[in-house]
């Protein structure tokens, strides 16, 4: 009997195994505690069939049960509040809790204050029997020491450099594992010692240029950017995602953030945010290259310049197919500017196939929708270039399908263009305000925050893919191009 033919008053049967379509969250409102506010959230959870349950039967399989448990998530909050909420939150309900703050709280404190908080606490862990003592510097339970430790675990592993900029919290940590005997957090001390270990030649960023310092005779200084493009086009793309792969990975996320990345005109902050800063004059250091290659000689033709313009086209399309889209949007820049786009004779004169090319790698950029498609290309798995003798004799690199190298590809990294990162976080932090109502800290503003950053973290760990060797003759021939002047240019 079909459904339509069914007597009346009757229901069709639900199929088998299929399920009463719910939400399994809902939004239920707020809890507002002294010095927190909390977003709840009813959660619907699968389970077990309860025992004992009568209406359960044999002949129903498809019987399914659900609870609904009550989530709290920290909406704002005191410092004191939200470092509580480390503890609460540490293997709780929230895991994007203890991330989040920690990539973020530097936009409203500082390492130092949280790990006084931290260390010198009244509060009580959630299943603690006995509550701290109070004015007890630490409580004196299992469980709290534990989840404490869990979180200068996560802390230190994730985020070392706070403790390299800060080397008194390493010395204060350090202090507070040599009194606690109780239990041997093996793994902690492992991390602390290490840090404590390091040189500084072992923490700080590579520095190219001491290694590939001009020696006499080497290009001379009129000439660089010329030594620079006698090199073949991969060669040179591979030197410059080697540089740019360096400073991603040392880049530390928290400087992106707006309030911290939107202060660095000024006088007072000109020492803020060192490793974006170090990015971005690289990426300036690469359109200058761009730019002087082009333009230094006054006297060169139309037709060699458009071979000059020919051959950074040709590095660009390399960048992009090392997924170095810093150095790619670099020179797109250059190529873009008013300075070198206004050569119309030159432009004349470049070939239609590389027209084209310059054409689809600048579409990459398009702000359209918001920079959609270069928001989109970070997140694909793509065909990497193969460095083989015969890719390198082809003009147009990676001839061959997709298919036909897929199943052999080795894992990818990624360089992004960090500005469209910093532009998001700029914006976030002009629309959301820092403090709510009652002066509490804003932590809907940082779990936004986290979103872009976790983008961030998330691509300094494809870095870890590139394998590329340092060529110096290349390398010197970069750091040492012409600069032109504003009125060279």
């Amino acid at each position: 009997m079909s459904d339509e033919e069914q007597p009346p008053g009757t229901k069709p049967a639900r199929a088998m195994g299929k399920e009463i379509t719910m939400n399994a969250l809902q939004e239920w409102g707020e809890e507002v505690e002294d010095g927190a506010v909390y977003g709840v959230t009813l959660r619907r959870v699968r389970t077990e069939s309860p025992s004992g349950d009568l209406l359960t039967v044999a002949s129903s399989p498809g019987y399914v049960h659900y609870k609904t448990c009550k989530v709290r998530s920290l909406r704002a909050g005191t410092l004191e509040k939200l470092v509580e909420n480390l503890l609460v939150e540490y293997q709780g309900s929230d895991p994007g809790y203890v991330p989040t703050f920690l990539s973020t709280y530097r936009a409203f404190t500082s390492p130092e204050k949280v790990l006084e908080l931290l260390l010198d606490r009244r509060l009580e862990k959630p299943g603690d029997k006995e509550p701290a003592t109070p004015g007890s510097p630490i409580p004196d339970t299992p469980c709290v020491q534990r989840v404490v430790r869990g979180v200068l675990q996560t802390w230190l592993e994730r985020h070392p450099q706070d403790f390299r900029d800060s080397p008194q919290c390493l010395q204060i940590i350090s202090s507070y594992l040599s009194q606690d005997s109780r239990e041997n957090p093996s793994q902690l001390l492992r991390l602390v010692r290490s840090l404590e270990d390091e040189t500084d030649q072992d923490s700080s960023p590579k520095d190219w240029t001491s290694i590939t310092r001009p020696s006499e005779g080497d290009c001379d200084t009129s000439g660089n950017t010329t030594c620079l493009l006698s090199y073949p086009p991969q060669d040179v793309a591979e030197q410059l995602t080697l540089i740019d792969v360096d400073l991603f990975q040392k880049l530390q996320s928290c400087h992106c953030l707006g309030s911290i990345w939107s202060q660095r005109d000024k006088k007072e902050h000109r020492h803020v945010a060192p490793s974006v800063r170090a990015t971005v004059a690289q990426f300036n250091a690469v359109t200058a290259c761009v730019t002087a290659s082009v333009l230094s000689d006054i006297q060169m033709k139309p037709q060699m310049r458009a071979k000059v313009l020919e051959k950074w086209i040709s590095i660009a399309q390399y960048c992009r197919f090392l997924r170095n889209f810093s150095s790619l949007r670099a020179i797109l820049s250059a190529l873009q500017s008013n300075s070198i786009y206004r050569l119309k004779r030159t432009w004349a004169a470049v070939s239609r196939d590389n027209l084209n090319i310059f054409h689809k790698l600048s579409a990459i950029f398009s702000d359209e929708n918001n920079h959609e498609i270069s928001r989109e290309i970070l997140t694909k798995d793509e065909i990497p270039l193969r460095r083989t003798n015969s890719a390198r004799n082809e003009p147009r690199p990676l001839q061959r399908s997709a298919s036909q190298v897929r199943s052999t590809r080795p894992a990818q990294g990624t360089v992004p263009y960090l500005g469209t990162f910093l532009t998001d976080l700029v914006m976030l932090d002009t629309a959301l305000p820092d403090n709510v109502e009652g002066g509490l800290i804003n932590f809907e503003k940082r779990r936004k925050e986290y979103e872009v950053l976790a983008k961030i973290q998330k691509l300094q760990l494809t870095c870890r893919h590139y394998v590329l060797t340092p060529k110096p003759d290349i390398l010197q021939a970069f750091y040492t191009h012409r600069q032109l002047t504003e009125d060279q240019r």
